[in-house]
């Protein structure tokens, strides 16, 4: 599966636009993690996206291109004749558009170019290296020549090397890195003058340093021509969806003198189906670490620590549901997390996921960041490679649950409502209230696995609700110490928190609808699911 960024680079669409295609029902993800809220994306969705674009690009409207969704392939290509006649009419203008319509049908003919993919350990390779941002992709052949004409030529190697850091796509500037093979020492001091003819975002001089390029043990290698990169790029990230790999790093682009073109991408390989959780033990004694505690704000998510650049995020802002993180003093747990020094400790899901994710923490440009291998669903199910989670410390308070949680206001309404009185038993979790459909409960949450188990609503706002433990998955009771309810609101007192309820019917059968606001209400700011109940008793 692919998360939106993965998708988005690869079929150069941005991510704003692909959440746009989401609310308007013309390119849906497959599914969405629930508390991180990633969207994933199917290899089949890809070929949708080039459609869509292409589609776009001859004219067609968005309510055209998601009608044209429900027809068949013979339909879709009598639409296509019909385009292909109305800019012939107006041939001059068009001339582009007719191209793209005749991609498109090779598309359709499922005509691709095949390439040898395949996973190995490589060789490191020594090179003289500057990090810059680039107005266009196109201006790294001459940041590369203008390395070269600075190098002694007596310790140039043949190969270049292109690193593409992004993990998106972007109109913008674009994060690379570039560099020369070499086999000797840099002369102390080196710098690259840029210029306005070589695109550099910004017009600082450049240090060139030496580093190595290493590559993990397992990395996707394939061999291309010149100008097959990007056609090379989509068939190699195919190839390693159907193989269940995930990238871990940025892209290479090696060049070789004779026209060659070798791309690399680090992976690791999943399992084809989840796995029950690879849990790390988080029972741990704590140990203090004053630098943490306070306020982070999450500034990127990326593949692999080197993909980072201050000011430059990889991940766009609000595309994560979780977008701050609190270090509470002595480690208190709050919603699904807590720490000790070295380690964020989270434990969240169903089955439930645990975790010990390191951290460290580092002073760049005057602002303290921390960057978390955080091991989450892909790690914990599927057997990858952690993400790379980078924040930025914006306070050192010392909050409690209290400060940070967020309150509603505590409707003061009588408990007059006749109608709710009585016993009701959990039938389902849905993330609308539109969702529910009795004959087809919500595959990402098991009847069994269910928190909530029955809300008792008793005379005079009373309440008694039955939960189950999460750990040992035994039952226990809440009564009116924590429980009450008003007309239209069910209240927790202990979280001030106020859940709207309604009823709805279905064939017959009255279904009592409870919001609730766990966690990722409270902390997390998210909108509220929806416990849906069906009529044990009535008093």
């Amino acid at each position: 599966m692919y998360k939106i960024g993965e998708l988005s680079k690869l079929c150069n669409i941005s991510v704003k636009t692909l959440r746009y295609y989401d609310s308007e029902g013309i390119l849906c993800p497959e599914e969405i993690d629930a508390l991180t809220g990633y969207r994933y994306y199917s290899a089949a969705q890809l070929s949708d996206c080039y459609r869509i674009l292409a589609l776009k690009e001859l004219g067609f409207t968005l309510e055209e291109i998601r009608d044209g969704q429900k027809l068949s392939e013979r339909e879709l290509a009598g639409m296509l004749t019909d385009k292909e006649r109305e800019l012939n009419a107006f041939l001059d203008r068009t001339r582009q558009r007719i191209a793209t319509l005749r991609r498109l049908s090779d598309a359709l003919k499922e005509e691709k170019t095949m390439y040898n993919i395949i996973i190995r350990k490589s060789e490191e390779i020594h090179i003289a290296y500057v990090r810059l941002l680039l107005t266009d992709r196109e201006h790294s052949h001459r940041v590369l020549a203008a390395l070269r004409e600075i190098l002694p030529r007596e310790i140039q190697g043949d190969r270049t090397v292109v690193i593409d850091y992004e993990t998106e796509y972007r109109s913008g500037c674009f994060d690379v890195g570039l560099g020369v093979e070499i086999s000797g020492e840099l002369p102390s001091g080196l710098q690259l003058e840029p210029t306005g003819a070589n695109g550099i975002c910004a017009g600082e001089t450049l240090p060139v340093s030496a580093t190595t390029v290493r590559f993990p043990d397992e990395t996707a290698c394939l061999i291309c021509g010149q100008g097959e990169y990007d056609q090379a790029v989509v068939a190699l990230h195919q190839h390693l969806e159907e193989q269940h790999c995930q990238i871990t790093g940025p892209t290479y682009q090696i060049a070789y003198e004779d026209g060659v073109t070798e791309i690399k991408l680090p992976v690791c390989r999943l399992s084809a189906a989840p796995q029950p959780p690879r849990n790390d033990d988080i029972q741990v004694e704590f140990e203090n670490d004053e630098r943490v505690i306070g306020h982070w704000e999450l500034v990127d998510v990326l593949p692999s620590r080197e993909q980072f650049l201050p000011g430059h995020p990889k991940t766009q802002p609000g595309s994560q549901h979780i977008r701050e993180l609190y270090f509470l003093p002595q480690g208190e747990w709050y919603w699904c997390f807590g720490w000790t020094k070295g380690y964020l400790l989270t434990s969240f899901g169903y089955p439930r996921q645990q975790s010990r994710n390191a951290y460290t923490i580092e002073e760049i440009g005057g602002e303290t960041y921390m960057f978390i291998e955080m091991r989450f669903q892909t790690y914990l199910l599927y057997g990858g490679a952690p993400e790379c989670w980078v924040l930025r410390q914006t306070d050192h308070r010392r909050y409690t649950r209290r400060d940070i949680r967020r309150k509603d206001p505590i409707p003061q309404d009588p408990a007059d409502d006749l109608r709710v009185i009585g016993t009701w038993q959990v039938c389902d979790l849905v993330r609308r209230r539109e969702d529910f459909v009795p004959d087809r409960p919500n595959p990402a949450f098991p009847h069994d696995a269910l928190f909530w188990r029955t809300a008792e609503f008793l005379p005079e706002g009373e309440m008694r609700n039955t939960f189950r433990n999460v750990n040992d998955m035994n039952p226990y009771t809440e009564g009116s110490e924590v429980w009450r309810w008003s007309t239209g609101n069910v209240i927790c007192e202990p979280q001030s928190t106020a859940s709207m309820y309604c009823f709805q019917e279905y064939q017959g059968a009255e279904y009592l609808l409870i919001q609730w606001k766990s966690g990722d209400y409270t902390y997390g700011g998210e909108e509220p699911y929806w416990y849906v109940f069906r009529r044990e008793s009535a008093r």
